[in-house]
């Protein structure tokens, strides 16, 4: 019996690369979608920046929240913190990020946390003016 004539070969090679461009397609969308539709790290309302004041100086913290437009009306400070104080900052719930600015007498250090969908906690300790902002486990 003799073989498939060219022609029928010649299809059935067609056949198979289009099915395998299906194929293709069909998993480029897949990804696609899984890409597009990935959460974004936002913040619960109860996920916090925590401060613990050991330095010898009065500590103000500033807070500037990444997010939708309009996030930055929630922006505040927490000013004139005595040494042995400790608080926190609550991230709003829309909030992806937030720019921190701890400022002393004659210095100041910003903190850039990404992470706004977990606890953030520091330390800050020193003398003037080798004051030090130390990330510390929660």
């Amino acid at each position: 019996m003799p073989g498939p004539t060219k022609r029928e070969a010649n299809s059935s090679v067609r056949s198979k690369q289009r099915s395998l461009a299906y194929g293709a397609a069909a998993l480029g969308l897949a990804l696609a979608g899984g890409v597009l539709t990935a959460p974004s790290a936002t913040a619960a309302s109860d996920n916090y920046i925590q401060f613990d004041h050991q330095a010898a100086s009065l500590i103000d913290t500033c807070y500037e929240w990444k997010g939708p437009d309009g996030i930055e009306s929630k922006n505040y400070c927490h000013n004139y913190r005595p040494v042995g104080d400790s608080w926190k900052a609550y991230f709003p719930a829309e909030a992806t990020g937030v720019t921190v600015t701890v400022h002393w007498s004659g210095g100041s250090q910003p903190l850039y946390i990404n992470e706004a969908d977990k606890n953030h906690c520091y330390r800050i300790e020193g003398i003037l003016p080798g004051i030090h902002v130390l990330d510390t486990k929660c």
